[in-house]
């Protein structure tokens, strides 16, 4: 890669992606891909900004709804902000207790923290640098509290349509709002080297033009997750097309090679690692039924040393004005018993495994930077010998708030979460927590 960027260092461009911690620039981009006025592939995070801004420009804003044109000029703002040679960030963040909540957005996996960042990119080249510092962070154990990390740290080099990058990077696979069956913002970012295109727009060849826009990643990697360690590596892939523009199908693939040596099998969290390699097949679809409404569904198939297939199916439907953007959504998940779940570990469950979950929410944003959510979920999970704690179900109410401050970012997350468990006893449990950030 690095003789191939040499020779064609001439015609480079480098651009960031959209990243996975804003659900309400993500609610915007789905709205306007929902419209068909986004045609590149939207369903696999991080999103490059040159194909969205390419949309962008094809856009006449006067013939959108008023709804539509406040997507248009939110994305519009974040792409300009984010196209800047220089950004730095200053973020604190805290909670009363980890919080196991899932979506799209930052997550609360510590009850303390601390991060630095900064962010540099020139013609052909991307960079960023976060150190972040931790305290009580949920997946601290007896080999190492994880007192501090790099996590979203990058670099990435331009080569044709073709972009390198090496990475502690969020990402996010698959149609669905609150859950992924192979990347998720619960986990911690995995630690990568990925290739990937870095304009769907663009054709392969004529003779594929059918396909629509192909968005491709191949990346191999160091799981950290919420795992106590990073014990796994794994290689994956991921190819998403859109013949249609009411259509968007994905499909991925990935292995996983537990590290045996690594493997806290002792510590919270180690009924749920990984013993074997572990092979996974995916599909998923998004199908816009109007321009405001959207079915999606995902199918995982894995195989271990025994094989489980999981699936998930969703629908969103999104309301708006020029004052105010409204996506509701509902959801619902199965997950056999044989399914491996290190992935989706939660603080406070994790020795239960989910059988199946469903969710029903919302998240409203405004032009001023304004926003919210309000999801309702309940997991039901297995009864076996590996749920050590019994749990039976929990039903859980999330909250969200965003209020601009200054030039900084408040966000608030509250969680209140009843479990039920095998004895009939109930416990109430609720959890808060709050982000500050600053970007300049």
């Amino acid at each position: 890669m690095a003789l191939i960027a040499a020779l064609f260092a001439h015609q480079l461009h480098a651009t960031p992606w959209v990243k996975t911690d804003d659900p309400y620039l993500q609610q915007s981009i789905q709205q306007l891909a929902n419209a068909g006025l986004i045609t590149t592939p939207v369903n696999t995070w991080p999103v490059m900004w040159q194909p969205i801004l390419q949309d962008l420009a094809n856009i006449d804003v006067n013939q959108l709804s008023a709804a539509q044109q406040q997507a248009f000029y939110r994305i519009q703002s974040a792409a300009s902000f984010s196209q800047q040679a220089q950004i730095k960030s200053l973020a604190l963040q805290g909670s009363t207790d980890p919080i196991g909540q899932q979506g799209f957005g930052v997550q609360h996996q510590q009850e303390g923290l601390l991060s630095i960042g900064a962010e540099l990119k020139g013609g052909n080249w991307a960079a960023g640098v976060f150190q972040q510092v931790r305290s009580d962070s949920y997946d601290a154990n007896a080999f190492s509290e994880n007192k501090q990390h790099w996590d979203n740290s990058y670099a990435a080099y331009t080569a044709g349509n073709w972009v390198l990058i090496a990475a502690l990077q969020s990402q996010w696979w698959g149609p669905a709002i609150h859950s992924s069956f192979n990347f998720n913002n619960q986990q911690r970012p995995a630690r990568s080297v990925q290739l990937t295109r870095l304009n769907p727009n663009t054709p392969l060849l004529e003779s594929m033009q059918w396909l629509g826009p192909v968005s491709f990643n191949i990346q191999f990697g160091s799981y950290a997750g919420t795992a106590p360690l990073r014990h796994a590596n794994y290689y994956a892939s991921r190819l998403g097309l859109k013949p249609l523009s009411q259509l968007e199908l994905g499909f991925s693939a990935r292995k996983i090679e537990p590290r045996f040596d690594e493997l806290p099998l002792n510590q919270n969290y180690s009924n749920l690692l990984p013993q074997n390699d572990i092979s996974t097949i995916g599909a998923d679809m998004r199908y816009n039924l109007t321009a405001v409404s959207a079915l999606y569904a995902e199918v995982s198939h894995q195989q271990a040393d025994k094989s489980a297939t999981g699936w998930l199916v969703g629908s969103h439907y999104h309301l708006g004005n020029d004052s105010v953007l409204i996506r509701f959504f509902a959801e619902y998940q199965q997950l056999p018993e044989h399914y491996n779940q290190w992935l989706f570990i939660e603080p406070g469950a994790e020795a239960a495994l989910i059988d199946n979950e469903w969710v029903m929410g919302l998240q409203l944003t405004t032009p001023s930077g304004k926003a919210g959510y309000l999801k309702l979920s309940q997991s039901n999970y297995q009864l076996n010998d590996n749920n050590l704690a019994q749990l039976k179900r929990a039903v859980a109410l999330h909250l969200g708030y965003q209020q601009p401050l200054w030039n900084s970012l408040l966000k608030l997350d509250y969680q209140l979460q009843k479990t039920d468990n095998l004895s009939d006893n109930t416990d109430f449990n609720h959890a808060i927590g709050a982000r500050w950030e600053w970007r300049w």
